[in-house]
């Protein structure tokens, strides 16, 4: 018997109470994830395990905390249900602790809050074997946070959510064919693309974005206990730090001066909209610059520096960096 790789399974659901496994069935199967990978974080609690026996041989060494790291990414595709209903990746953005709201009629917003650095989730990891009636091989975390980094690689590239979670790991069960859940009700709209009329304004300028990537810097720690068998209640942001790669053909020094912003400490707005989706940066600042060829052009690589609201858009929470917004707010 042997599990496929391609057929692998990766299903989340959002916890009701933090690090307590929820029941996982056909319906939570619902989000259209790629290229997982899944690590298990078992640290030896005492590896260093010699006593004096005369010669080099070692003795037995016990186990410590049982956790587990795993990626996964997904498109910034739309919700089927409506511009103002959460998208089924929602649950994903939501367990790297961004908050959502409904704008009613009109939209549907994520925003990074503290309120949400335990909205924590349980996966399930599946490997289907190659048998003519296939059996499951599941591994199995919960109270899992992570880590989200969106980004579009090129002129032209699909705009992707890549995850990075962590979370306590309970161990590898056989799964019978009849219990394998089954995919149920996926989004099924094409994800945005970095094409198409895309909406740029990198302080007050449309520039010409070659690829960015936002990595919205989460930490992520487990929470120790020794009453729990895993050793880990569950995984929680403890700070965050977001920062933006972006790569602009350079234009000329009236129209986009990086080292004057740099040296001035300059902060202003970005606006990158694709589709139905718009990421809006009230407050960035760019810490640094090189210079690069892009095709032959000489392009800028920023690195940007998003600071807190604190006012400068109403439609947004104070705290809040920035905000992934499906359709608009009003």
């Amino acid at each position: 018997m042997a599990f496929n790789i391609v057929k692998t399974e990766m299903i989340a659901k959002r916890e009701s109470t933090a690090g307590t496994p929820e029941t996982i069935t056909s319906s939570d199967f619902d989000v259209r994830m790629y290229e997982p990978e899944f690590t298990p974080d078992i640290q030896g609690g005492d590896e260093d395990s010699k006593y004096v026996t005369g010669d080099y041989g070692e003795d037995i060494a016990i186990s410590g905390i049982k956790g587990a790291t795993f990626t996964s990414m997904t498109k910034l595709s739309s919700a089927g249900a409506g511009l103002d209903s959460a998208p089924k990746w929602g649950k994903l953005a939501e367990t790297c602790g961004l908050v959502g709201t409904s704008y009613a009629g009109t939209g549907y917003g994520y925003e990074p809050l503290q309120s949400g650095d335990k909205q924590t989730s349980t996966f399930h990891k599946i490997g289907i074997s190659d048998d003519g009636t296939p059996v499951g091989l599941q591994s199995s975390t919960a109270g899992v946070m992570g880590n989200l980094t969106i980004s579009a690689e090129g002129v032209g590239s699909p705009l992707k959510l890549n995850y990075d979670f962590k979370g306590k790991f309970s161990g590898i069960t056989d799964i019978a064919n009849a219990s394998i859940p089954s995919l149920t009700s996926p989004d099924t709209t094409v994800g945005a693309k970095f094409l198409n009329g895309t909406t740029i304004a990198i302080f007050g300028q449309s520039l010409c974005v070659q690829s960015f990537s936002l990595n919205i810097g989460n930490t992520i720690e487990y929470l120790q206990c020794p009453s729990e068998s895993e050793g880990i209640l569950y995984s929680s942001i403890v700070n965050r730090q977001p920062r933006m790669e972006m790569t602009v053909i350079a234009p000329t020094r009236g129209v986009f001066d990086p080292f004057f912003e740099i040296t001035n400490e300059q902060e202003d707005s970005i606006i990158l909209g694709f589709g139905d989706w718009t990421l809006e940066i009230p407050r960035a600042q760019i810490l640094s610059y090189s210079e690069s060829d892009a095709n032959g052009k000489l392009a800028y690589d920023l690195t940007i520096k998003l600071n807190r609201n604190n006012g400068a858009d109403a439609t947004m929470q104070d705290e809040s960096t920035f905000r992934l917004l499906q359709g608009a707010t009003a």
